[in-house]
């Protein structure tokens, strides 16, 4: 089967989306499927290569206001439709559903190919870097009509929760769905260590509780919330808040902690190749997450699977990977104090800690990434009409 997608980025451009493109196209061409993945540059200028038997097709980038780490894709229909005549692709699936997306629209088919489109957004993510006033809800019912408007094109629309699939339900989308988990590599997180596993004398880490947080350094994960929550922590008792991730808020992620005295507590680990994550996880005693805007969360679900009690943000997807007082706490978005307060909760009681664990790991191996290989090439297959 030849499979043909599309993707606003592809690794080394690192976010959720990126990781679950990659994984997913190259368990396809494992699987013996062809896949060519069209994305933008990372470098800017076009070129192709290839990433484990996957052809990419890189087209050009311009900076993204949004996301300095992430190119804009810039093509044309035009180059597009020379693609796909020359691929010839049984299933066209797209994960970006924007720029490439609204180009593939316009195309004009004698036979048109299957087309599938997977939706990892919620209008809601432009809101926390544009602000509109009063004026704000017109711009999101808009904002949702366009973006359910497009979806509407496509013969399938792939969501990874439930919670995600019923938001744009209930906002009028049409096409049959897929709920298809991004899932996760359980023979690599994992609560048991690797033997002569170093994380903690490779990365200098701190001795004592350690709470993780993995993802990009941007105002939508709403990171300041996490390092106040520190504040209400480390009045308490000592305690270390490893953050993973890159990202354009750094500088005032620094600021931040320098204003609340909490250097010795708060650190930046910069990136953390994925190799090392697994470990990175297993080093720590907890996970928490403070993003409002979650479809799922792929650190999340990692945090899980090593047996780690999370606390989140009770917004979007988040609730379907953490049950409240079960294996983590969900607080009030918004609110550091009483996530402070959740965080202390687990770190005081280390009894409830690894019950919590325990839970956490019946809820991550429901999302064996196995199984997601399966769930999709049967989706492809069947839409093929293989």
């Amino acid at each position: 089967m030849r499979i043909l997608m599309f993707s606003h980025g592809y690794p080394p451009t690192i976010s959720g989306v990126t990781l679950v493109v990659q994984k997913i196209a190259r368990a396809m061409v494992v699987r013996g499927h062809q896949v060519t993945v069209v994305t933008a540059s990372e470098r800017y200028t076009p070129y192709q290569d290839e990433d484990q038997g996957v052809r990419l097709v890189r087209v050009r980038g311009m900076p993204n206001p949004f996301w300095r780490e992430g190119p804009l894709p810039v093509t044309s229909s035009r180059a597009i439709r020379k693609l796909v005549d020359q691929f010839q692709p049984d299933v066209i699936h797209t994960h970006e559903n924007a720029v490439l997306s609204h180009l593939l629209l316009k195309l004009k088919w004698d036979k048109r190919p299957v087309l599938i489109s997977s939706c990892y957004s919620l209008p809601g993510y432009i809101f926390q870097y544009l602000h509109f006033g009063w004026l704000e809800s017109r711009f999101e019912a808009l904002a949702w009509k366009m973006e359910v408007g497009n979806l509407d094109h496509f013969e399938n629309v792939i969501f990874c929760t439930h919670t995600h699939e019923r938001d744009f339900r209930a906002h009028g989308l049409r096409p049959p769905t897929t709920v298809i988990s991004n899932g996760v590599d359980l023979q690599r997180y994992r609560p048991e260590k690797d033997p002569g596993e170093e994380i903690e004398r490779r990365y200098c880490l701190p001795p004592g509780s350690r709470i993780l947080s993995v993802g990009r350094l941007m105002k939508d994960k709403k990171l300041d919330l996490l390092i106040r929550a520190m504040s209400r922590v480390c009045a308490e008792r000592e305690a270390h808040l490893l953050m993973v991730g890159v990202g354009t808020e750094r500088p005032h992620l620094e600021r931040l902690i320098r204003r609340l005295n909490l250097a010795p507590y708060v650190h930046l680990l910069g990136p953390v190749p994925e190799r090392d994550l697994p470990g990175l996880y297993r080093a720590c005693g907890m996970f928490a997450i403070s993003s409002l805007v979650e479809v799922q969360s792929l650190p999340a679900l990692q945090a899980a699977v090593t047996g780690l009690p999370i606390v989140a943000a009770n917004s979007a997807a988040l609730p379907e990977l953490v049950r409240n007082g079960e294996n983590g706490f969900l607080v009030n978005p918004l609110d550091a104090d009483e996530l402070g307060k959740a965080i202390l909760s687990i770190l005081n009681h280390p009894d409830v800690a690894r019950r919590m664990g325990q839970v956490s790991l019946s809820i991550g191996r429901a999302h064996d990434e196995r199984i997601t290989f399966q769930a999709y090439e049967d989706l492809y297959r069947r839409m093929a009409g293989l």
